[in-house]
């Protein structure tokens, strides 16, 4: 299935613009020394995570990534094609893993963990920010139904993650993948599936 060029083209536009704004913090880590909020992610320093978080990190992108690529007739199309497209989409797919996460899952969840905020309170605060931020679809993409399904379906990821980030130590290496993997595999299928509408007829992703 091929979407129409305006749609790709405003696709193209709202990854760059995207991929933009995600990375400037991702820069800022590697020209610095403390990193920021984005120090001690779990690979080269922090706490890494445990076996079974790493294993529902994995389980969760198989399935989120699974039932998007099968029910989106445009991801299922772009999910394994290789072009410069896809290149901006894993691009974009890095900085969204890191930067999102650490948002989310390590200054959210620790912000109301240090309060005395219970692991529950923790998980279904980061789900529901999480999946409520994804709602500018709706605005971006000028179709609110896009806004609206999109805000259910990350939210519902939101939660898995934030459940991982639990399990996992307060790691976010485990969640940086599989948010990662979730996210590389659908992109720029997804993007253009939302400006061309089709979104509107299948089952709700993010």
């Amino acid at each position: 299935m091929e979407a129409n060029p305006r749609a790709v083209r405003s696709a193209a536009i709202a990854l760059v613009l995207a991929g933009a704004i995600l990375w400037v913090p991702i820069l800022d880590l590697m020209f610095s020394r403390d990193g920021g909020f984005l120090g001690d992610l779990g690979f080269r320093s922090g706490p890494s995570g445990t076996p079974l978080g790493w294993a529902l990190a994995l389980l969760v992108a198989g399935i989120y990534a699974g039932y998007t690529i099968r029910n989106v007739p445009l991801v299922r199309a772009h999910w394994l094609r290789f072009s410069p497209f896809k290149l901006l989409g894993i691009f974009v797919a890095v900085g969204a893993a890191v930067v999102e996460e650490a948002f989310f899952r390590r200054l959210l969840m620790d912000w109301i963990f240090v309060r005395g905020g219970s692991a529950v309170a923790q998980i279904l605060a980061s789900g529901l920010i999480f999946g409520l931020a994804h709602g500018a679809w709706g605005v971006v993409t000028r179709r609110m139904w896009v806004g609206l399904r999109v805000m259910v379906a990350t939210g519902a990821l939101g939660l898995a993650l934030a459940a991982v980030y639990v399990i996992s130590g307060r790691s976010l290496a485990p969640v940086i993948v599989s948010h990662f993997l979730i996210t590389g595999s659908i992109q720029p299928g997804i993007m253009i599936a939302a400006f061309s509408g089709e979104m509107r007829r299948q089952p709700a992703v993010g």
